[in-house]
């Protein structure tokens, strides 16, 4: 998803959920690189793509978390305002998770389809699908 936005009439707001989806579409290109096994190795897709998850979750906590330190003068601030960050931070994943696990409930046999193949495991198959 990475369409160029050259429309004069496409307001800020269209402009940076573009952005917004991009990046997130980037990020997850990236995991289901870290999903495909070494070369040579004998795929373990369930053991991989929870690795990879665990990974992405610790990042995103560690990213957010200097995101959050960049708004305060020093750790004293920081810590006073820890509850009002965490109820704000887990109520925007909690939301963006629910909307995701509605989508794939709905859209599950089309997002899965390529799971019976025994190729897609592997990563022999040259689909272009985001998980």
């Amino acid at each position: 998803m990475s369409e160029k936005i050259v429309a004069t009439d496409v307001t800020e707001e269209e402009a940076l959920n573009a952005v917004f989806f991009e990046r997130a579409d980037a990020f997850i290109k990236q995991a289901n690189e870290f999903c495909r096994p070494a070369k040579g190795e004998t795929p373990k897709p369930e053991e991989l793509r929870g690795q990879v998850s665990a990974a992405m979750l610790f990042g995103t906590a560690r990213f957010n978390t200097w995101v959050a330190a960049n708004n305060f003068k020093d750790g004293e601030e920081m810590r006073a305002a820890k509850d009002q960050v965490m109820s704000y931070i887990l109520q925007q994943f909690q939301m963006m998770l629910e909307d995701n696990y509605e989508e794939y409930c709905e859209q599950f046999e089309n997002y899965l389809r390529f799971r019976k193949n025994k190729d897609f495991h592997t990563h022999k198959h040259d689909d272009d699908h985001t998980h």
